[in-house]
This record gives C-alpha cells, structure tokens and sequence, in this order.
C-alpha cells in the first residue's frame, strides 16, 4: 500500500472504519507484526493520547528511549485486525493503521490531524530516511532553538548543534543554532519526536523527510493534542519532561559580563547595584574565576585574584546574591588545568581519537581535551568537583560551549559513538551531571544551570538556556522573540538573552536607545539577566536611569504573575512566553507576527525592535483586549493599531476579563517577597472569568510532587447590574500566612459605585477610594484565606 498526499489518506481513513474487522482486545495495547520482507513494524500506545511507532530490519531491536521519560507505558488501546491489516483505537481517539504486507502506517486522530507513513526506509551513505505525509493545511513550529522563521513549513533544518557568534536578523546560520531537536508541533494541534539525536536534517515538506547518521533504528512519536498548541504542548511535554519548579531567586534581576576578574570587582558591582537603588538576585561570574582564558578545565579559584572566595559567596548570599560561576567542556594544557588534564587522560576520562588515544582540541585559547560525557567515569569525576565548589557556597552553574562549539569529527566517544551521532546529546548529559548531582547531595535545593547546548529533553535537567553570542545591535534584538516562541514550544520554557546584546561591534560600541529597548524585552522573558563584552550593568548608562531603574524595579512587581508561569511550565509544559495563536485551534492567522507574543495567557507584549522608533504597530489576537497603561481603550482580536511608543514605553494590553496579582513594594531582592499582601488589579468584562495563582514556600524541591502549595482562584462575574468577585484558597504549605492583605484595585468602572459589599457587609465610603480619572476602584481587603472571600460591587 502506497500512499502519498492528503487525498489517498483520507482513503485510508476511510478504510480504517469500514466495519470488516474482528476485534481482539490487546492488553499490551500495541501493534506487532512482521511483514513478508521480514520487516518487523510495531505500534505501541505510550498513553491515550501519545503512540510510538517502529520499523525494524530482521535482528534489530529498538534502542532505549532517549527522548521519552515515560518509562510504564499506560495507554488504553482496542486492536482489531483482519487479513493484511491491523487497527489500532486509543481512549484519546487516535485511529491507527498497520499494513502487514508494506508496513505502512496511517494515524487520524481528527481533522487535519493525520500522518502517512509507507514504511519504506531507505539507507544510503551511512543515512536512513523515512517520511511522514501530513493531511490539511498547517503550520509547524518548534525543532528547538530557532531564530530564522516561527513558521517552520518548507524549510530543511539542520540537526547538528552549532554556536553562531554575533549573529542577527536574517543571518542564514540561525536556521541551525546552539539548540537542535528532531520534532516538531502543527498548528492543527499534534506534534511528531523522533526519538534521535544523531547529526541529521528534517525536510519540512510533504511528505515530512527525516534524514539521520545514527547507526540504530529510529522511532518516532505522534502525539495528539485538543486541536490547539496550548494542549500539544501539554501532550509533548508530558512525553519529553517538563522542568522543576525554578529556583525563585533566578525570577529576578541577574547581573552578568565576560567578565568579572576579580573577588574586589565582583563585590563592587553589587555594591553599585545596591546604592543605586537596584534589586539584585545573582551575579554570574565568567571564565575569571579560575584565573585566566588558558586555565579551561582548572575548575578550582585562583587565590590571586579571589582572596576569600568563600566569604565572597557567602556575604553575598546574606545579601540576597547568588554566584553562578561558568564552566566548559575543555580541560587545556597550556595553563593551569594541565593537572587535569593528566590526571583525565591517565585514567581515560577524555574523548578519544580512533587509536584510543586522547582526542587532540584546539579551541581560541590553547589546545588540549575534552570531558567525555558518555563515559560514567567522567561524570562522576566533574560531578564530585561540582560538588566540592556548591558545598563552598556556589548558588547555580553556567555550562558555555556546550554545543560542544568544538568537537573534532574524529573523536569517539566511551558509549562507541562517533562524534556526529553523540554531538546533540552532549549537553543533555552534561546537563544531567548536575542535575543529578543536586538530587543527590542537595536534594532540597532548586537548581539553575544555564546551558546553550542540548536536545529534545534538555528542560528536565533544570536548564536555564539562552540564545548565545547575539550581536549588540537591532539586528541582534529582532529574532530574540522567534527565538523565545520555537525554544518554548519544543519544551524550553526557560530561553532567554543576553539583554543588551553580547558581541560588541567596535565601531558602535554603546547605544543606550537598543540597550532601553532590549531590556523592556528582557522585563517580560523568562530569564531578565544583562550580559555583553563591556558596559553590561544597567547603571553604565546614565542619562537613561529614569527608564531603566524602574523598568528592572518592575520585574519585582510581577513577580507573583511570573511564579504562576513557572508553576504552569512544571505542572503542564506551557511556555512562558506563547505565540498569538497558541489557544487559537487551527490558527495560522498570526504566523507572521515575531515581534509581539503572549506573556502567559493575559498579557500582550509588543516590544520596540527597531531604531530610533516611537510607534509601532499592533495586532492583537482573538479576545477583547486593555491598554495596560490607559485601559479607557479597548481593542478587538483581528484589529491592527498604530501605538504611541517612545523610548519609555513598552506596549502592553491586558486580556479583558482577567486578574493580575502584583507585589505593589520595593525589594532588595526576591528574599524580600510577601505571600501576605498582593495588589489585584482586576478588568471586568460581561460574563465570567477566573484566574489561579500558584503559592509555595518558594523553596521546596518537592512542592508540586508532594502536594504542598496553594492555589488561589480568582473569580469575576461582571453584570450590568454589577460586579462580584469570589477569592477561594485550595491547599497550604509550611509558612504560609493566614491573612492576607489584598488591595483590588478594579478597573473600567466609568461611574462611583453607589455600593461596595464585603463578605456581605457593606461599607463605609472611607474604606474604599473611587479614581474618576482612571475610572478605578481601590479596595483595600484583609482576608482570612480558610474562608472564602466575596466581594460586590453595585
């Protein structure tokens, strides 16, 4: 059976329902058959919603999943089969269909959510094919780190991790960035993995063409979503992992440089911060902190320029500073890690060339190896030098390079993988030293690791990643947001920048307009932490204090919004920062918009990405839509405005109907958060909406795991007549307060209330304050948090 384009699929549908079968119920819930060639073709359900499938050549056997962390396959599947054919039927409604003489399998699971797949594999030079038609129009995202398109279809993109130094807008090489992951997610609601990570290509046509160097056979994952990439994404993750809960210090404000050389510069940058008038939750040390560029591999301070290092660490803890220090995958001989070095290579701990022999390196510094980290050993030898340096007060870790940018193709790896099959999933292991490592020894302390390099999976190690060396330029700026969309719906939830740009052009070295403009971008990403070769920390422009000081003061103010993100990302993979489309079922309507984006589902950002711009256009997705900063307007899904937007204005627009918490007061740092006072502001709009907001001790590694949180829902329902408002608490952990200062403040109200009901009672017209001119009411409330709290307004 040959088929190929959306019109032979439907056929094929259509002969999976014909009522010719005998049905034989599977308790394994999987598909086994062995065609006439010997070709042996399985189908497993993994859940209801997620099937595998596999095509093997007599005597191979499917490899350990990499990309899945679903280990105890659960799905609830009837097979029916019947001469030459099986049928597959999940709980979760997808439909799936085995030729046993071609091995050809068709998968429905609903409108224009299927996939044809002949069978066939082919191999040539080292390379295995296979293809996947797809029916209906669509679009597709994800694939990793992306800069060059959000839209996907029609591209071939190279899985081969490469590092791209000062790249900008429309540079070719960002089609193949740091990041690379074979899948991808259709607009239609439903997202293929291929379970590789071998050096290959994927053909984003139709048929879909997945071209691999990896020596074993490749499955492939199809995943069915609700129709919309707000669900695909849940499904995909639940497959591939999602990320812990975040350390709550790494929500605010970062400071970074390449580099800080010494323990006096380093505690006179937080010092500076301090005085004026900053909040600051971590410092990121670069390669200084072991002396200079040639002692790579050292991973030990040199006394010289760090005198006490430990009490550096840990009066800046007190101080509510964390020190993230870098480390790389090369251990070099022309410097201080030489005794690294021998004493890797003594014991056969390094990447070896083909004569068993330490693999040669040269990178821009010095030349000598590279940790292997297929091999156990290795692992547990950088794994035990990680430790040592947190037990010394090290707040998180910066793995750099890891792509691996330098990794010579004749290097074999301990597993017996060449350096194009294992290349991708170096920065997965490497990533996993530490992760594992915390588990280990730190087991009640949240992990950041910021890494660049990796594959499908990467998130569940607690990576923090980030779009690499970007030009200081508007060039560098524009793809930060295609960036951000493609990293998030592949499961990084976390990608993020180096605000301000990191690789300087000599010639312009500092433009205080792009450094404003990239740091309101950095206000609402994932990750807000200043980096770049020189003039990084925002104090260094100061004819803009008056924009950026509150710009970074506001990171703070949203800080309960954004912690409810990170829960979302931990508990159900969503992306902090989403496309337009993402709860939009089939939409391909906003493919072309990568300079706006949802901040969660109730925020609009439009940043400013082009010089010497006051204005820019606007256009919004489906809903009804507030200015944040002037809601007397409104705007529909669809419409497109021209908005004001000088140097101090970032644009943003509220979902109508939605609550925005906010911590309403001056921080330090994170260590300064209250779970006790919240500033609610609140946009009715006609009919009812709610919002749930995620609370923990803000440190706990088993918060969600153990069920020790609270949840606090936010119910509107706005009338006419009137407005109510319902706050209902589910949950507790240790600490948490039980009152609660809530200051409603409620927007869109065009007259004075003649009445205000709390619990009930009415009252006094002192209690409450009523602002004309913004047409808000401010509603100051103490809430007893086990009792539900009820709130009218008529």
């Amino acid at each position: 059976m040959k088929i190929i384009g959306s019109a032979k699929l439907m056929g094929a549908v259509a002969f999976m329902l014909a009522p010719h079968f005998v049905s034989a119920r599977s308790q394994q819930a999987d598909i086994d058959i062995t065609t006439p060639s010997g070709r042996k073709v399985m189908v497993t359900a993994v859940n209801d919603n997620i099937i595998k499938v596999s095509n093997l050549l007599p005597g191979e056997r499917i490899p350990a999943s990499a990309a899945s962390v679903i280990k105890n396959y659960t799905g609830d599947a009837t097979v029916t089969t019947a001469p030459g054919m099986a049928l597959m039927t999940t709980r979760g409604g997808i439909v799936v269909r085995v030729d046993s003489i071609s091995g050809a399998v068709d998968i429905n699971a609903g409108a224009n959510k299927a996939v044809s797949d002949p069978g066939l594999r082919t191999s040539a030079g080292g390379r295995q094919s296979l293809s996947l038609s797809t029916m209906g129009s669509g679009s597709f995202y994800g694939a990793g780190e992306r800069g060059h398109s959000f839209n996907l279809a029609g591209d071939t993109l190279v899985m081969y991790n490469r590092q791209n130094y000062g790249y900008t807008e429309g540079d070719p090489r960002i089609s193949q960035m740091n990041i690379t992951m074979p899948l991808f997610i259709s607009s239609n609601g439903y997202s293929v993995v291929f379970d590789d990570y071998a050096a290959a290509e994927m053909v984003m046509s139709n048929p879909i063409v997945y071209t691999s160097e990896s020596r074993s056979p490749i499955s492939y994952y199809f995943i069915n979503g609700a129709g919309t990439l707000a669900d695909a994404t849940r499904q995909l993750s639940a497959l591939t992992g999602r990320q812990d809960l975040p350390p709550f210090w790494s929500l605010g404000y970062i400071t970074s440089k390449y580099g800080y050389r010494t323990q006096d510069e380093t505690v006179g940058v937080v010092d500076t911060l301090r005085r004026a008038g900053y909040p600051v939750d971590g410092i990121v040390l670069d390669l200084y902190w072991y002396g200079k560029e040639q002692d790579m591999g050292r991973l030990a301070w040199e006394p010289a320029q760090w005198p006490d290092h430990k009490k550096m660490l840990a009066d800046l803890k007190k101080q509510g500073v964390n020190t993230v220090i870098i480390s790389q995958p090369y251990i070099l001989r022309n410097g201080e890690g030489l005794a690294n070095y021998n004493e890797l290579a003594s014991k056969g701990l390094l990447l070896k060339d083909s004569t068993g022999n330490p693999q040669e390196v040269t990178i821009w510094v010095g030349e000598g190896g590279m940790f292997d980290m297929a091999n156990p050993d290795t692992r547990a030898w950088l794994a035990d030098r990680y430790k040592q340096l947190t037990l010394e007060g090290v707040g998180g870790w910066w793995g750099d390079l890891g792509e691996p940018e330098v990794h010579p193709e004749t290097g074999i790896h301990s597993n017996g993988l060449s350096t194009r099959e294992y290349h991708n999933q170096y920065g997965n292991d490497w990533s996993a030293v530490i992760y594992d490592m915390f588990k280990s020894d730190f087991p009640d302390t949240r992990l950041m690791t910021m890494m660049r390099g990796g594959t499908t999976g990467l998130q569940r190690y607690s990576v923090f990643p980030w779009s690499t060396d970007v030009s200081r330029s508007w060039g560098g700026l524009q793809p930060q947001v295609k960036i951000m969309l493609n990293s998030g719906l592949s499961g990084l939830g976390y990608m993020s920048h180096d605000v301000g740009g990191f690789a300087i052009d000599k010639e312009h070295p500092y433009d205080p307009e792009l450094y404003v403009r990239w740091l309101q971008l950095g206000l609402f990403s994932p990750v807000l932490r200043t980096h770049a070769q020189d003039t990084a920390e925002p104090y260094k422009y100061p004819e803009q204090q008056d924009i950026i000081l509150p710009l970074i003061k506001e990171r703070y103010r949203w800080l309960p919004y954004n912690y409810t993100l990170a829960y979302e990302n931990a508990s159900q993979g969503q992306p902090l920062v989403r496309p337009l489309n993402f709860y939009t079922s089939g939409s391909r309507k906003y493919d072309d918009i990568t300079d706006e984006y949802l901040w969660g589902r109730d925020l609009l950002v439009a940043p400013v990405m082009t010089q010497g711009s006051t204005e820019r256009q606007v256009i919004f997705p489906e809903g009804l839509w507030v200015d944040y900063a002037n809601p007397s307007k409104f705007y529909h899904g669809g419409d497109t405005i021209t908005y004001p937007a000088p140097l101090s204005v970032l644009p943003l627009f509220v979902r109508a109907g939605a609550f925005l918490p906010q911590a309403d007061y001056d921080m330090k740092s994170t260590g300064d958060y209250r779970t006790d006072a919240y500033t609610v502001n609140y946009y009715p709009y006609l009919g009812k909406s709610e919002y749930v907001m995620y609370e923990d001790d803000r440190k706990s590694t088993s918060s969600l795991s153990d069920k020790v949180f609270s949840l606090i829902t936010f119910t509107g329902d706005a009338s006419v007549e009137g407005i109510n408002i319902d706050v209902t608490a589910e949950g507790t952990y240790p600490g948490a307060p039980s009152v609660k200062n809530m200051t409603f403040k409620i927007h869109l109200i065009d007259v004075r209330p003649s009445e205000i009901t709390v619990d009930g009672k009415k009252l006094s017209k002192g209690a409450w304050k009523y602002d004309s001119a913004s047409s808000t009411v401010t509603l100051p409330v103490k809430w007893t948090v086990t009792r539900p709290l009820h709130i009218e307004i008529r």
